[in-house]
């Protein structure tokens, strides 16, 4: 299997599309993934969250998804 990169954007619309059945998901149905998954850039009070963070969370939904 060749490695690919594998962006934030793309694991969320994997994964709406996993979850919801749709291939145009809402902005309802994006926010309730991106939060059920950790996958927000920023805190609730504003601060960007680390790099490494976002990582863990997107490794973690990647693997969600097989």
């Amino acid at each position: 299997m060749s490695k690919r990169q594998v962006s934030r954007i793309w694991v969320i619309r994997e994964l709406c599309k996993k979850k919801y059945k749709s291939v145009r998901p809402t902005a309802v149905q994006i926010k309730a993934v991106i939060d059920e998954h950790g996958l927000n850039r920023y805190t609730t009070d504003g601060k960007k969250r680390s790099k490494e963070v976002i990582t863990e969370a997107m490794q973690k939904a990647f693997a969600s998804l097989r």
